[in-house]
C-alpha cells in the first residue's frame, strides 16, 4: 500500500517540480528584463542587487558560484587587438557575463585577417577591425555592454579599467592584450612598469 502511494507521489511531484523550475526561471528573466538598460548594462539603481539570470548562466553558476558570478558582472574589460585571437577572447568573455567589454584596435581589415577573424568578410576590407566586429559581438549577450575604441590608448582612458583588489588592497588592471608585437608588447613595455603592473610575455 505504501509503495503504491510512493509511486503516486513521485509521478505527481516530477511534473510539479518541472513546472516550478520553469516558472522560477521565467519570473527571474522577467524581473531582469526590467532592470536592464537599453545598452545591455544594468541600470544604476539595480546594479547593487547583483541579480544574475540563473536561466542563462546556470552552468557557470554551478561551477563558479553566485559570488564569483556577481564579481564578474561588475568587471569592465579592455581587449587590445581585434584580430583572430583578440576576437576569440572577446567572444568568450562576453558570453561569460561581465559588465562591459571594450575592443581596441587602430588597424583596418586586410585580406589575411579573413583567415582567422570569423566576424570579418570581404565587405569589411578597409574598415576598422573593432568597429566591423562590434555588431556581432553585441548580439552574443544582451546583458553585456560592448564598445569599440579606435584611437591610441591614453592614460586617462586606461584608468577606466583599473579596479581595486580588496584582498590585497592594491589597484590591479583589467586589461587583456593580444599577443601581438604591435599591440601588447609595446603596451607592456611602456605602461605596465610605469604603473606598477606585472609585465606579460
Amino acid at each position: 500500500m505504501s509503495s503504491a502511494e510512493d509511486t503516486t507521489d513521485q509521478s505527481l511531484s516530477s511534473p510539479t517540480k518541472k513546472f516550478r523550475s520553469a516558472k522560477s526561471i521565467s519570473n527571474n528573466r522577467n524581473k531582469l528584463s526590467g532592470e536592464m538598460a537599453h545598452n545591455g548594462s544594468l541600470n544604476q539603481e539595480n546594479s547593487s542587487t547583483n541579480s544574475i539570470d540563473e536561466g542563462l548562466y546556470s552552468r557557470q553558476l554551478y561551477v563558479l558560484g553566485h559570488e564569483a558570478m556577481r564579481s564578474m558582472a561588475t568587471a569592465e574589460i579592455l581587449i587590445c587587438g581585434a584580430k583572430g585571437l583578440g576576437l576569440e577572447i572577446a567572444k568568450n568573455i562576453i558570453l561569460g557575463g561581465v559588465k562591459s567589454v571594450t575592443l581596441h584596435d587602430v588597424g583596418t581589415c586586410e585580406i589575411k585577417d579573413l583567415s582567422s577573424q570569423y566576424y570579418l568578410t570581404k565587405a569589411d576590407l578597409g574598415k576598422n577591425r573593432a568597429v566591423a566586429s562590434l555588431q556581432q559581438l553585441t548580439e552574443l549577450n544582451s546583458y553585456v555592454s560592448v564598445h569599440a575604441h579606435t584611437e591610441d590608448l591614453s592614460g586617462d582612458f586606461l584608468k577606466k579599467f583599473k579596479k581595486e583588489n580588496r584582498r590585497k588592497g592594491r589597484i590591479r588592471e583589467g586589461i587583456l592584450g593580444e599577443i601581438d608585437p604591435g599591440v601588447s608588447t609595446r603596451y607592456d613595455n611602456t605602461y605596465s612598469p610605469v604603473n606598477g603592473f606585472p609585465k606579460w610575455g
